[in-house]
């Protein structure tokens, strides 16, 4: 909302159009640029992928040349596969970072605009307001009490106060007052981005789940090598073919060493915060993806987030003075806001014909524990002030409040309405530049201006909903208590207690933390009280998202599991400390990412479950048959293929897996559980001997029917490519049966299935594929009664789910 103040029209939008593109976008700091070719540069170095190389030279040297061609175009196709799968990830993250890129607000065309901070341009004109982030290096050119913090540059901690001509400089923060800037300097030529240059492009920090997967990444490449050297070496020993082991065990290096892991973790993280970012949730830090499905109570404001944060002038008091009371409520407001009471009262006192003919001298924000704000405005020389805020403050400075107020407030509130206090005095010129403290006193009391904001719509069904998957949701709110109670019984928050900010400063912690287990509604708080609340809640164990806009909010966003800045009414600094923004400011957003949270994890685990029973599994196949003399069950070139495959669907299928059926009902997980429980490696455990037994069975059944090599490795390859792929269906879910779930509900698995299949039959029915990947001819039913044995033996599997459902 723009105020009668003058101000300067700024830039038209073409001229800021050509500015852009003569002087280049306001980047300060350097951002590594991500490319196909890149990606694919980095990957080809890989240890192995260079070990695949040599797996392909040595086949050059020792085997046939279509031989080494095939491997190589094998080995393409696995590079080409993985460099996709990277270079998909690192572009999700970065189109995360684009969407929550700041905004900076600046005038054009005559108008605030909100745009992008990479297109402000010099001779723009930044609209400061608290909680703003400087957007570049310009000359204040209004100053309506504008205090800085420039410690991001100077290190000095105390606000600098910036008059009219005075420079504000990119990066720092405005902490109090208003005003307006010219840019004068943008990107590496503002003082930080100098400071800029000499820093390198830094990484975002790992997840505590990428850490931990990267560490058990590390430990399996110990197991898998002690494997690729111990089965070939073993196998040399019992008079097998020298190259043949040599091939085998370089082959079985790159397919058993699991360096897919962690791009698994960081792809269904970067997607997954894609997908809500693109629902109004703006993940800015993957560790709030990771942590959103252990999140066990919500601390959420409640204007604009649980109500509708459209403000209505519903009622005003006293009657008759309406008028009057709009005048001096307008004269009250800053000179921009975001405010929803705020813009509401400037919309009425210009529907019943307010002007202003007084300019904004001082402004003063909400401190001091007192729940005001107050303008100074100057006319033909008289200095006025006007003052809005919480009822029983304003009440409190005023000397001459009528007796019926407090009726009239209650009965507003008890309504779910919002209601503001309005007071007004003149001073002297002396007494202008007094602090506010010492002005706001013995102030004329004007009158109450009541505010409907009734609770969006599915709200209170969304806190049923969340109640069931055993997550509460807390109010904590500024407002009056009877407001907040009314409110929270409209949603179905429902307490015997409201605890105020005046009642919680009297708590200890101790006692606090009894009361958190709970108390579900805390009005008349400040963001210290919230600070305060987030750590008693931690205390008792709880895993806490958090919502929170203003400046002082950025303590609380930090301290919590999950910090969420509101994306309409938040601050700079509220959102740079968040995790995430919420864009639309919408509570129900944010259960929806409690949910998508849940299934990332599931998808995580599924995937990891399923790589890592492939590699144990492929591990036993190859031991059994050297320790019992028997020729290797798969060909080398073989081997390289299933990890094509393997990578395919661990990396890409699982990601796409839809949300388990009692992702609604069942409690969040401990944050502190092992993803690799007794349970997880039982699973794995029994899986991987399933899939292994099943190929051991059919080689040992084709080694009893013929003696050709050829004719064996075929039967145990199609015996692994058939349970394989059933074993990613029974996979896509621990505890839900196929059928229930749907088979045909996952596209990408179903398309990898196709695939690998349409690959089996490809292999064994067109001669010129299998003799290039060593594949024998075997009859049509020879291969149905493979598939028979593997469905059987996978099957125990989804058997085993039927049973325990059953139970349950």
């Amino acid at each position: 909302m723009m105020d009668q103040q003058e101000v300067s029209v700024g830039l038209s939008t073409q001229e800021a159009k050509e500015r852009l593109e003569k002087f280049g976008r306001n980047i300060i700091f350097k951002k590594s640029k991500i490319s196909f070719f890149e990606t694919f540069k980095h990957e080809v170095t890989e240890p192995m992928i260079l070990l695949l190389i040599v797996v392909g030279v040595l086949y050059s040297i020792w085997g046939k040349l279509v031989d080494a061609i095939t491997i190589f175009a094998i080995i393409l196709a696995l590079v080409l596969t993985e460099v996709f799968n990277e270079y998909r990830a690192k572009k999700t993250i970065d189109a995360l970072e684009k969407l929550s890129a700041p905004k900076a607000k600046v005038i054009r065309d005559g108008k605030v605009t909100e745009i992008d901070t990479e297109e402000v341009v010099k001779d723009d004109i930044l609209v400061l307001t608290p909680g703003t982030k400087v957007a570049a290096d310009a000359v204040v050119e209004i100053s309506l009490g504008l205090e800085t913090d420039d410690s991001a540059l100077t290190g000095e901690s105390l606000p600098q106060k910036k008059e009219k001509g005075s420079m504000v400089y990119a990066g720092t923060v405005v902490l109090s007052g208003e005003g307006h800037a010219k840019v004068v300097e943008t990107g590496k030529n503002t003082k930080m981005g100098q400071i800029a240059e000499s820093i390198k492009t830094v990484k975002p920090p790992r997840t505590q789940l990428q850490l931990a997967m990267k560490s058990l990444s590390g430990k399996l490449v110990y197991v898998a090598i002690f494997f690729s050297i111990f089965i070939p070496l073993l196998g040399i020993l019992r008079g097998q073919n020298f190259k043949q082991m040599v091939l085998t065990g370089l082959s079985l290096s790159f397919a058993t060493i699991p360096e897919e892991l962690p791009i698994i973790i960081t792809m269904v993280l970067a997607l997954g915060s894609y997908t809500l970012s693109r629902n109004n949730l703006l993940i800015k830090r993957l560790r709030a993806a990771e942590t959103l499905g252990t999140v066990t109570i919500i601390v959420t404001d409640k204007t604009g987030t649980i109500t509708e944060g459209k403000m209505k002038v519903a009622s005003l008091f006293p009657v008759g003075q309406e008028k009057e009371l709009l005048e001096k409520a307008f004269a009250a407001t800053p000179l921009y806001t975001t405010n929803p009471i705020e813009i509401a009262i400037g919309e009425k006192a210009k529907e019943i014909g307010v002007k202003l003919d007084s300019e904004i001298y001082r402004e003063g924000g909400v401190r001091g524990g007192r729940n005001t704000r107050s303008n100074i405005r100057k006319s033909n020389g008289v200095f006025e002030v006007f003052t809005i805020g919480a009822p029983e403050d304003v009440i409190n400075i005023s000397k001459d409040a009528p007796s019926n107020v407090k009726q009239f407030l209650d009965n507003e509130a008890s309504l779910g309405r919002m209601v503001v206090g309005v007071a007004y005095k003149r001073i002297d010129e002396s007494q202008k530049d007094k602090p506010f403290e010492e002005i706001e006193n013995d102030m004329d009391f004007v009158g109450l201006i009541s505010f409907e904001d009734p609770p969006r719509a599915g709200v209170e069904e969304t806190i049923s909903k969340v109640n069931k998957a055993h997550v509460r949701t807390m109010i904590v709110s500024g407002d009056y208590p009877l407001t907040v109670s009314a409110i929270g019984h409209a949603v179905g928050i429902n307490c015997n207690e409201v605890i105020t900010g005046v009642e919680l400063d009297k708590m200890s912690d101790e006692v606090l933390r009894e009361k958190v287990k709970k108390s579900c509604i805390f009005a008349r708080s400040t963001p210290q009280h919230k600070y305060r609340i987030v750590k008693a809640l931690q205390d008792n164990g709880d895993v806490v998202a958090v919502t929170g806009d203003g400046i002082n909010d950025a303590i609380a966003l930090k301290a919590a599991d999950v910090g969420i800045a509101m994306g309409i009414k938040g601050t700079d600094v509220a959102k740079e400390a968040a995790d995430a923004v919420l864009a639309d400011d919408n509570y129900i957003t944010i259960t929806k990412g409690l949910f998508e949270g849940r299934k990332f994890y599931d998808n995580l685990k599924k995937g990891i479950k399923y790589y890592l029973t492939i590699k144990s599994a492929l591990i036993l196949v190859f031991l059994i048959p050297v320790i019992l003399g028997l020729p290797m069950p798969f060909a080398p070139i073989l081997i390289i293929v299933l990890e094509l495959f393997m990578d395919l669907a661990a990396s890409a299928g699982f990601v796409a897996e839809p949300a388990e059926k009692d992702i609604y009902v069942r409690p969040p997980r401990d944050p502190k559980e092992n993803l690799f429980n007794t349970r997880t490696l039982l699973d794995i455990a029994v899986s991987s001997f399933l899939l292994f037994i099943g190929v051991l069975g059919v080689y040992l059944y084709a080694r009893h029917i013929t003696t050709d090599v050829k004719v064996m490795q075929t039967f145990a390859f199609s015996a692994w490519m058939f349970g394989y792929v059933l074993l990613a269906f029974t996979s896509r879910s621990e505890h839900e049966p196929l059928l229930s779930q749907g088979v045909f509900k996952n596209i990408i698995i179903d398309l990898w299935a196709i695939l690998a299949l349409a690959f089996i039959l490809m292999g064994i029915y067109v001669p010129s594929i299998g003799n290039a990947l060593n594949l024998a001819y075997i009859k049509p039913i020879e291969l149905f009664l493979v598939f028979l044995v593997m469905f059987v033996l996978i099957g125990l599997l989804e058997l085993r789910k039927y049973i325990a459902k059953r139970s349950y």
